[in-house]
């Protein structure tokens, strides 16, 4: 596959979609509320991923259409109910929809063939959890939802966080890093990949939780959860509005000892500022902590990352935000000890609020090193939609 042929499809696709944007329809106003055999209410929405993606390892290359990156295509059900002024509970059902081609599945070969189509054909629970708040008292869930660590190492006001996470390694996660230590001319397939190689060592994810959740006080909210096996984990988040900023930082905390015997918990904090001319930053950073048999732990460090991000955004045109990114993570001691890797590239972000829908350009450079080995880098450049409903 050409890349000019490639750039030059994605270039077209954007400015297809640039230009029938502006006459769209106007905001849908149909009632996404159900009425159920009681008072609560039920709320069904979701949204449909698609990407259009190339990616060159340095010896092959070939363009991939998949579902999105950072966001795969889900449906969900939110039903609330209230039972006083003060109290109000409810649940949730968020469902991973059948994906004909996963990106993470994608892969290349150096000549022998790589993988361009794939089918993840089964459902997966990403949400299954009620709850019930109380305004002065908090929230407490019970399910399988956020663990009260997850998505503190993702704060952003940039924008284009549909398409982006601080770990930075949106498309191409499947893709296999070429070892070139003896040299470009005997080059040899690494058992590396770009989704191995960078981390934003993010919280426990989705699990099945108690969580509780404080109300916010002076801008400060706190959470913990236990976690099914034994695990447990803490959070917080602050905000705050100063002159021209908005101010927030998130941090984390995920003890996993009980479930795992190499990993003790990881740690994490994040940070990000946007000021009202629509210029913002993000700063994150996190470190693991390697527990078990002296062979566990890393000579080099038991695996960190830093990320930073500045950007801006616009309004360009009628029928939305125009979210502009430049972004870099650096992971250490990941999947080595003593091993490097560099993701850093930019992202742009069309918004169509009438339609729900937003379109992002991105490129990537992955590069990845050790103290014994050298890789060839990896380039990924990608065209995401994602249509609401």
């Amino acid at each position: 596959m050409n890349i000019k042929t490639t750039l030059k499809s994605s270039v077209a696709a954007a400015a297809l979609f640039a230009i029938a944007a502006p006459v769209a329809p106007g905001v849908n106003a149909a009632d996404d509320t159900l009425s159920s055999g009681n008072k609560n209410s039920l709320k069904i929405s979701g949204f449909v991923a698609k990407a259009l993606w190339y990616a060159d390892d340095g010896y092959s290359d070939s363009a991939f259409i998949t579902d999105g990156g950072e966001s795969q295509s889900r449906t969900r059900w939110i039903a609330k109910g209230t039972l006083n002024e003060n109290v109000t509970a409810g649940a949730m059902i968020e469902m991973d929809i059948p994906i004909s081609n996963p990106q993470d599945g994608m892969t290349l070969g150096m000549g022998a063939g790589g993988t361009e189509s794939a089918t993840d054909a089964g459902w997966g629970v990403r949400h299954q959890f009620v709850w019930v708040n109380h305004k002065r008292m908090g929230k407490i869930s019970l399910g399988n939802t956020n663990t009260a660590s997850n998505g503190r190492s993702e704060t952003t006001f940039s924008g284009v966080n549909m398409n982006d996470a601080s770990s930075n390694r949106t498309f191409g996660q499947g893709i296999l890093f070429i070892d070139t230590t003896r040299g470009a001319a005997a080059p040899s397939i690494s058992g590396v990949t770009v989704g191995a190689a960078f981390t934003n060592l993010d919280g426990r994810s989705r699990d099945d939780v108690l969580r509780y959740d404080t109300p916010r006080f002076a801008g400060l909210a706190l959470a913990t959860s236990y976690i099914a096996g034994g695990d447990w984990d803490v959070a917080a988040d602050y905000r705050a509005k100063f002159g021209g900023f908005q101010v927030r930082v998130q941090g984390q905390y995920n003890n996993n000892a009980a479930t795992s015997a190499t990993t003790g918990g990881t740690a994490s904090v994040s940070g990000a500022a946007l000021h009202d001319s629509g210029v913002n930053a993000t700063f994150a950073y996190g470190q693991r902590e390697l527990i078990g048999p002296g062979s566990a732990r890393r000579t080099g460090g038991d695996g960190k990352f830093w990320y930073f991000n500045v950007g801006y955004r616009a309004k360009v045109f009628g029928v939305g935000g125009t979210n502009f990114s430049f972004n870099w993570n650096r992971t250490t001691d990941l999947v080595a000890g003593n091993s490097d890797g560099d993701a850093v590239g930019f992202t742009i972000v069309q918004l169509f609020d009438p339609i729900g829908a937003n379109m992002a350009l991105s490129y990537r450079n992955y590069s990845y090193d050790t103290d014994t080995n050298t890789f060839e880098d990896v380039d990924v450049i990608a065209l995401q939609t994602i249509f609401n409903f």
